[in-house]
């Protein structure tokens, strides 16, 4: 704060009135009140009724950004770690998804705290992509943002006609009984949609500032004298296929029952310094993003390729060695600089076929004692009540820069094992962090909401499974049981529903789908900041509390914005490949059900469309628990159907799909 903002705090602070007048303060302060009152009205720390201003925090307004909901209703994200608030349609004042925002908290229903908006402090988007419409004959502005629920007004109408794809620059919003306006900027060839969407929408970009570029060419190979040479012992690294970045490597042994598992993570905090250029880029950036056909890297990408550990070279590293007994106990730990060589750069897939013996490699025995370890410790959490959702993703091939190929893929248990070994590393390295004392970033994931869990019960049950309790033991239990079920996925989904986001925060807090007492994010520096930042915590970086809770809460804003453009992207291309093969049949599994018609998830690409009543046998529908139930049809949540494509676009998101038939009843 300058010493007018600090004038003011303190005046405001003090003050037996909740507002002061601007000509009070400026009686106290002097001139250049106006200009700090703005600063400080930016940042969030006052707020102006009526030209007089008073402290946000005084008043009890909670500062977060906004989450918004197709349907209008929201979540305020806090900046200070307290629970989440649930803002209802007709208390989001003027926010749109992602603002940051004020608001006061109201009551507590159905088991969670609810809030209203009273202010938007900043606007997460200056431009919005979207169409133009017509609605009630005038033409509006439809946001490509599928989590905006408004039209907005365009300022001139006169440049635009009804179907354009146009490019807008956001105007205000002022009160919520009128429509947001926008001013036309452009308008965008459909063909170039995805590359306006990257960059206008999730702020993407290949680019580095001069000032990065520069100082990359001053940076040199790290020194590899005093480090402990690890070189001799093997070691590999298990990545996708498509890896763009190496952050670890892993090593082990066995000596009679116990295990010695190394963890090796690229040493980035002996490369790139606090307060530098690239760190302050790194830390803006929060994360690399990874696009179907495009990445979009944290670090540049000369720094990365040099930091990642690739087969055959010597590598500077922070090695974490762990031994564990059959039981997978803990014997010890040390962590350590070091020096190592990757002896083979293997994929997932690679290291699966060497394990089901369709092939065979010299690292046979690693990768089998690997796999030993990893299933010890996976049982040593579930029972725990690590919750071990089954995962599956949409692989989009390319060719010559052409769609060619989507596919749906389960996550293999060589993935599991590298993701065991790193919560592991992740683990020991907190409780570490954390016996020292010394503040730093931990990864924390809340405890889920009862009434969403016991919905869950409910549907669990109406498909004919058994589910004891909603308590972590039993969710884990249940996770184990449904396993090559039909229903898996629709199972594993719901659950994740019921789940809160995992954020990043600056103090010790457990986290519960892993049930993990502490845990934070150490072994990906290459691509994630907070795992760079407590790479330096560990060997004595010192951060200030308010420094680690702004890189925490800025790091968590990126991760769900990258999340949320993978997400989205994904989907575009998934919905273009559907739009070039759209006269063919597809099976998929009723996954929610409307009183206007039910939700599908096509089996083979993961993505959900929804079939409107008139697009169904014509019957008399009405709700009912989980089904839509006519005189002579009855749709269910897991019933496996027949559809075709009615219509579908990429660009807004929509899938529209057609019944054609009901598969045999699932076992």
């Amino acid at each position: 704060m300058t010493e007018i903002e600090k004038c003011i705090f303190e005046l405001l602070q003090k003050s037996s009135s909740s507002y002061l007048s601007i000509k009070t303060l400026k009686i106290k302060c002097g001139e250049g009140v106006k200009s700090a009152l703005f600063n400080l009205e930016k940042k969030g720390i006052v707020i102006s009724k009526r030209k007089k201003y008073a402290l946000v925090e005084k008043l009890g307004y909670i500062k977060g950004i906004f989450d918004g909901k197709k349907k209008g209703y929201g979540f305020l994200m806090p900046d200070n770690d307290i629970e989440d608030l649930f803002i209802s349609p007709n208390d989001t004042y003027t926010a749109l998804d992602g603002d940051l925002v004020l608001a006061e908290k109201l009551k507590k229903s159905r088991g969670r705290w609810t809030g209203r908006i009273v202010k938007v402090i900043e606007r997460e988007r200056d431009f919005f992509v979207g169409e133009v419409i017509r609605d009630n004959g005038e033409l509006m502005f439809e946001p490509q943002v599928r989590k905006i629920p408004y039209l907005f007004e365009i300022e001139n109408t006169k440049k635009v006609n009804e179907g354009d794809w146009i490019l807008v620059k956001f105007l205000k919003w002022t009160t919520p009984v009128l429509p947001p306006l926008v001013k036309f900027v452009k308008k965008i060839n459909k063909d170039n949609l995805y590359n306006i969407i990257v960059k206008q929408e999730y702020k993407l970009k290949h680019e580095f500032p001069n000032i990065v570029l520069k100082e990359l060419q001053q940076v040199s190979s790290v020194n590899l004298g005093g480090r402990k040479n690890l070189t001799e012992l093997p070691t590999i690294t298990i990545d996708p296929e498509d890896a763009k970045d190496l952050d670890d490597a892993i090593s082990i042994t066995r000596k009679g029952m116990n295990y010695n598992l190394w963890v090796h993570i690229a040493d980035v905090s002996s490369v790139v310094y606090k307060g530098t250029a690239i760190d302050e880029e790194a830390s803006q950036r929060g994360c690399t993003t990874y696009l179907p056909e495009d990445t979009y890297f944290m670090l540049p990408k000369e720094l990365t390729d040099q930091l990642s550990i690739e087969e055959g070279r010597l590598c500077p590293a922070i090695s974490i060695h762990m031994s564990f007994d059959r039981k997978g106990k803990f014997i010890k730990r040390e962590f350590y600089k070091s020096t190592i060589s990757s002896d083979k750069k293997f994929s997932y897939q690679e290291t699966q076929d060497i394990l089901d013996e369709k092939t065979d490699s010299k690292f046979v025995g690693d990768l089998k004692q690997m796999s030993e370890l990893a299933r010890i410790l996976t049982l040593k959490r579930e029972r725990l009540g690590y919750l071990n959702f089954s995962k599956q993703e949409v692989k989009i091939n390319f060719e010559d820069s052409n769609l060619v190929e989507v596919l749906a893929r389960k996550e293999i248990w060589t993935e599991k094992i590298i993701e065991q070994f790193m919560i592991s590393a992740n683990e020991v390295v907190a409780e570490k962090i954390n016996s020292n004392k010394t503040p730093s970033i931990y990864r924390t994931h809340e405890e889920p909401d009862i009434k969403q869990l016991m919905e869950f019960k409910e549907l669990v049950e109406y498909l004919g499974f058994n589910l004891k309790s909603t308590k972590r033991g039993d969710l884990s239990l249940f996770l184990d049981e449904i396993k090559g079920s039909p229903y898996e996925r629709i199972l594993n989904y719901g659950l994740l529903r019921c789940m809160k986001r995992a954020r990043y925060i600056a103090r010790a807090e457990p986290h519960y789908g892993l049930a993990s007492k502490l845990y934070t994010h150490f072994t990906s520096p290459i691509r994630r900041y907070p795992d760079l930042v407590v790479q330096r915590i560990l060997f004595g970086e010192q951060y200030s509390q308010e420094e680690l809770k702004e890189i925490a809460d800025h790091s968590t804003e990126q991760e769900w914005k990258s999340d949320e453009a993978e997400r989205e992207i994904t989907k575009f291309y998934v919905l273009r490949f559907l739009l070039k093969n759209r006269w063919k049949s597809y099976r998929g599994m009723v996954s929610n059900i409307a009183s206007n018609g039910i939700f599908v998830e096509l089996d083979e690409f993961i993505v959900s469309g929804f079939i409107p009543l008139k697009l169904m046998p014509p019957d008399e529908y009405k709700i009912k628990n989980h089904s839509l139930k006519g005189r002579k049809h009855t749709f269910q949540i897991g019933d496996m159907l027949i559809v075709k494509i009615y219509t579908v676009s990429p660009e807004t998101g929509e899938l529209i799909l057609e019944y054609s038939g009901k598969v045999k009843k699932l076992n």
